[in-house]
């Protein structure tokens, strides 16, 4: 069972990490890298989880703290709001119901009086926090439980997000299938347009895209991607015109040198795709 849960409340932790690397001279445009570094995430998750979009852990809130040299209980300050909470203590663990375990935020308060009947209890088995509903039986050390939190595991936050960019919507929804089963977040964007369109508001850890869009070519959007808030995302061009003469050698090579972009024929290998995929997110 891992021992993973999350914070009160990730929009007032994300504000409180990102006035913690203002105080420390990170600049605004520099936080999201700074955090992907101390966590080891994705551009694209560090980015919700700087926005608030994305649940924090305790051993998150606890790693970027210790990464500027703070206390942990300064990205806290929900909780303290509450009279309740004085003298509890959030702890990660796992809470109890019969055969059911879950991952949880508990906050762990005195050592249970003689004769006290709390509602629910904790105790620590084997180094991990576990809650119980107090049942009357005894409990070797039990503390009171003041409050508990449990989020939904949201599984698709975890994983790289890719943009796959393609005028033939059969394309690229083959390969948005093929991505998703390898593991990846991955979205069919069909035309240039619509990909200019999700840059405004979306992040993207890398970029799939065709070179031809009728009379235009990718190059355009492949400028953009290096400007956008992510500049350094893995971008990867697919063309099955080399052959017929309808795309240019030149322009692909010259786009290749000016904007660090790996080029693959169609049909593409999609194994081999996702294999080198994967080494670039993994190197970013």
């Amino acid at each position: 069972m891992t021992n993973e849960a999350t914070s009160t409340d990730s929009l007032a932790v994300a504000e409180c990490v990102r006035e913690l690397m203002s105080r420390h001279g990170i600049g605004k445009r520099q936080q999201t890298t700074e955090l992907c570094r101390i966590l080891d995430l994705s551009f694209s998750q560090g980015h919700r989880k700087l926005r608030g979009n994305s649940p924090w852990t305790l051993s998150q809130i606890k790693k970027v703290a210790e990464a500027f040299g703070e206390p942990a209980a300064q990205l806290f300050g929900a909780q303290t709001l509450d009279p309740g909470m004085v003298g509890a203590n959030a702890q990660e663990a796992v809470f109890c119901i019969g055969a059911v375990e879950m991952a949880c935020t508990a906050w762990i308060g005195a050592p249970i009086e003689a004769g006290a009947r709390p509602e629910f209890i904790a105790y620590s088995k084997q180094g991990q926090w576990r809650v119980v509903r107090h049942d009357g039986a005894l409990y070797q050390n039990a503390f009171e439980v003041h409050k508990i939190e449990i989020y939904p595991r949201r599984g698709e936050t975890d994983k790289p997000s890719i943009a796959v960019v393609d005028d033939d919507q059969t394309s690229a929804d083959n390969l948005r299938d093929y991505l998703e089963q390898s593991g990846f977040s991955a979205t069919a964007l069909y035309g240039l347009q619509a990909f200019n369109d999700a840059l405004q508001s979306q992040i993207f850890d890398a970029v799939v895209i065709d070179w031809l869009f009728g009379g235009q070519t990718a190059a355009a959007a492949i400028q953009s991607v290096r400007s956008s808030e992510n500049p350094d995302a893995p971008i990867f061009v697919l063309t099955g015109e080399l052959l017929t003469g309808k795309a240019s050698e030149s322009e692909i090579s010259d786009v290749i040198r000016r904007f660090d972009v790996a080029c693959y024929e169609k049909p593409a290998r999609l194994a081999i795709l996702v294999a080198d995929l994967t080494k670039r997110l993994n190197r970013a």
